[in-house]
């Protein structure tokens, strides 16, 4: 049930908000099926990423890695944006979001819609799986012109591996992003974080970043976060629930 003495004080932090910052992790995506990685029965149950998602074992030997990403590619090839990716719409309609910052690699939030509003970023922290490159000569590639399922690995015709532009471990995230991502966190007046454990580093930093800055901070999540303490309201539980109440009570 949703706590709604918290959802009045959320509802009124985003009627008096005009520039906010929405954050997404995996908890936006388990409602659309895919299992959060770390989660029991997750892909890191199956694949241990120190090896599958290293980039340095890529680069000996990438057969590992498409073992594992063409597992996880049918996954995200067949779900649907859910009530989250839809309501964070909604908030782009009301002209309230400054920018999308997601840890998720699976193009929800453009299949939902949010690529109609050209002025707002979609940055992408962890990569997305759509577009593929070549580590050798930067060639770009879309996933569904690469064949995965019938060679060992996809190389490019200039010898060099390919490539989905996921992060993966020891890899930089991808350049200007997170420089992207700070500064509209600086400059925001509202941090809605949905879905998120808040432990996995650099992204962790950014609700912080928000809080000195000024802003709000909302947080919606079925579970508690180590970072708690700067949340101004913890709404807990379902993303999508809350958040249709939340936007009902806002129009």
């Amino acid at each position: 049930m949703i706590d709604e003495k918290l959802l009045s004080q959320a509802v009124g932090i985003i009627k008096s908000s005009k520039e906010i910052v929405v954050f997404t992790g995996a908890g936006s995506s388990t409602e659309s099926g895919i299992a959060d990685f770390r989660s029991e029965g997750g892909l890191w149950s199956r694949y241990n990423p120190s090896i599958y998602a290293n980039y340095h074992y890529f680069l000996q030997d990438p057969s590992k890695f498409w073992e594992m990403h063409n597992e996880l590619v049918e996954i995200l090839s067949e779900a649907q944006p859910n009530l989250i990716h839809h309501s964070v719409v909604e908030l782009e309609k009301l002209g309230k979001v400054k920018a999308i910052i997601t840890q998720n690699i699976d193009g929800l939030h453009q299949r939902a819609g949010s690529t109609a509003f050209k002025d707002i970023p979609i940055l992408e922290l962890h990569g997305s799986y759509l577009t593929l490159g070549c580590i050798e000569c930067n060639r770009e590639f879309h996933f569904d012109k690469i064949d995965t399922k019938n060679v060992k690995f996809p190389i490019c015709e200039c010898g060099g591996y390919i490539k989905p532009n996921v992060i993966l471990f020891g890899e930089s995230l991808p350049y200007g992003v997170l420089e992207n991502a700070i500064e509209a966190c600086q400059t925001c007046d509202c941090f809605l974080m949905v879905g998120s454990s808040l432990l996995v580093s650099p992204a962790n930093f950014l609700p912080r970043i928000a809080k000195n800055s000024g802003a709000k901070v909302i947080f919606v999540n079925r579970d508690n976060t180590i970072m708690d303490n700067l949340a101004d309201v913890f709404l807990k539980g379902s993303g999508g629930e809350i958040l249709i109440e939340l936007i009902k009570k806002v129009k």
